[in-house]
């Protein structure tokens, strides 16, 4: 924190004491500013009071959490972590039995994996399309699922605040522990975190909102950057501080971006342009065999050390498979977690142990402080870290049984039959297992653009520019030959967020052909995003 020197933008930011909406450019410091912010906050507070920080992953909760605990500083009884775990461990757990009887292990379901004797209590109304005034239709729903232990994930922001109306104690306690709330990536919430920040700003905490709309890339998950939008317009109740200067990418890189959200923005003459296209011949299949020799080549060119660094990023995840099996050099590609099919509460941890196993930074305490909720005694809590030491240490054919015996006294009880069976499979598949290794120095990471979002990579490689896929079309009935493109805005934003991860240079790619994600060869046309604007890539020949 220490060599952190604010501009005028993030010092005004910083200083603002009211609750404000902060509009953060990519690149902007946003995070140095919400830890400057923080850090200035809790000096100030008792020893039992602390601030709510709400980041949109686990890692960029501990990127924030590490950057405001920098120099042993004390950040008291504050939280740091996701909507959904502030939620549930200061809110529905604590509080929700006052209102509504309760099943004896609560645990989170997903609307799938409840009883179908739950589920027919579910309202005619949609979950997604529901308001605070539709709570009382779902109460019944709520508290059956309740009585029956589960928290229904796809409820749980009504849920948290129906208890946070309700419960007088849960008031009570907000209002003494908290002093302010944080919520980063505004532009991806949902109606009821909305609801839930505002009903913390009612009741006295200082409230504020970072994010930026051009960013907005989940609407498919029904998050809306109109929450931010509103919070951000005159008389709003809010104070709106914009953080533009753009510190991570190269000023052509960022013009380039800044130019294709706005054909006015000004693009500053250069000799050294940074964002390049090509075209491959073929399809993505060949597009690999291109980057084999196109990445070794930049990276040397801008002197980029470590693989690492270097990231393909796909639209699709088939596409991004198919370059990685043709790409011939060392590289990591993400995929969608072996336990998708598990009930939800076991797939978390698993996936959790799995990553203690292999990324010998991480530590067994997170896992231990889960455990404390379960209250296990001082004999309990010892033989859970012997479990989870046998996680790290034991052979591969020991690895299932080692998991079995830590997740069953995480969860305090046995994992069910689903979730047992698809953990051996995982256990037995070195394929599956390298999902949780920890990337290499050596190896390119290979992603989609949603996964890269909050990154940053000195050279990025953006693939799949192809019209029907960036942006989407629509074909709806009596529309023949027309051009209709489906959430366009949020393809842009995609298109955006995905130039922006780049710090030294970025190379937009297309090709003449394209395997679609039936396994159909398509002709590869451009995106129209490619020269939108008049934006001008420099074109790679070779």
């Amino acid at each position: 924190m220490a060599n952190f020197t604010p501009n005028l933008q993030q010092d005004q930011a910083i200083q603002c004491l009211s609750d404000m909406v902060i509009v953060a450019r990519p690149g902007s410091g946003k995070t140095s500013v919400l830890s400057r912010k923080i850090r200035n906050l809790v000096s100030e507070l008792r020893p039992y009071q602390g601030i709510i920080a709400i980041s949109f992953t686990n890692k960029a909760s501990d990127e924030l959490a590490h950057r405001c605990k920098a120099d042993a500083f004390d950040v008291k009884h504050s939280f740091f972590g996701t909507i959904d775990e502030f939620c549930l461990r200061e809110i529905v757990f604590p509080f929700v039995r006052q209102l509504m009887p309760v099943g004896a292990e609560a645990k989170t379901a997903k609307l799938s994996e409840l009883p179908v004797p739950v589920r027919l209590l579910l309202p005619a109304t949609p979950i997604q399309d529901a308001t605070v005034a539709n709570t009382d239709e779902f109460l019944p729903f709520l508290q059956g699922a309740l009585a029956q232990g589960f928290v229904p994930l796809e409820a749980l922001g009504m849920l948290t605040r129906h208890v946070v109306d309700q419960s007088l104690a849960c008031q009570k306690y907000l209002m003494a522990r908290y002093r302010a709330v944080f919520i980063d990536e505004y532009q991806d919430s949902g109606y009821f975190q909305h609801e839930l920040f505002l009903k913390l700003k009612a009741l006295g905490l200082t409230a504020v909102a970072v994010g930026d709309g051009d960013q907005s890339i989940y609407a498919f998950a029904h998050k809306d950057p109109r929450y931010l939008l509103e919070l951000a317009a005159p008389n709003s109740g809010f104070t709106c501080f914009a953080i533009t200067t753009n510190f991570r990418s190269h000023p052509s890189i960022n013009d380039f971006a800044l130019r294709l959200l706005d054909p006015n923005h000004p693009v500053a003459p250069t000799h050294d342009m940074r964002v390049f296209i090509k075209t491959v011949d073929g399809n993505q299949l060949a597009v690999g065999t291109w980057l084999k020799t196109a990445i070794p080549h930049f990276m040397a060119h801008y002197q980029v050390v470590s693989a690492n660094k270097v990231a393909i990023l796909c639209r699709h995840q088939h596409s991004a498979r198919l370059i990685a099996d043709h790409l011939g050099l060392t590289h990591h590609l993400f995929e969608e977690s072996p336990f998708e099919t598990v009930p939800l509460v076991e797939s978390s941890l698993f996936s959790d142990l799995l990553r203690l196993r292999y990324n010998t930074q991480l530590t067994a305490e997170p896992l231990v402080e889960k455990a404390r909720a379960l209250k296990l005694s001082p004999l309990e809590l010892r033989a859970l870290r012997q479990a989870l030491l046998r996680c790290r240490t034991c052979t591969d054919d020991e690895l299932f049984a080692s998991m079995i015996d830590a997740a069953t006294l995480l969860l305090g009880q046995a994992p069910s039959e689903v979730g047992a069976m698809v953990l051996k499979n995982v256990c037995r598949d070195a394929t599956k297992l390298r999902w949780f290794h920890s990337p290499s120095q050596d190896a390119v990471q290979i992603m989609t653009l949603h996964k890269a979002k909050g990154l940053e990579f000195d050279l990025v490689f953006h693939a799949d520019l192809y019209d029907h896929v960036i942006p989407t079309r629509r074909y709806p009935p009596g529309t023949f030959g027309q051009v209709i493109f489906e959430n366009e805005k949020q393809c842009l934003n995609l298109h955006y967020v995905g130039i922006t991860r780049a710090v030294k240079a970025c190379v937009l790619i297309t090709s003449t052909f394209r395997i679609n994600g039936k396994g159909e060869q398509k002709y590869g046309s451009p995106s129209q995003f490619i020269g939108r604007n008049g934006t001008a890539a420099t074109p790679i020949s070779w």
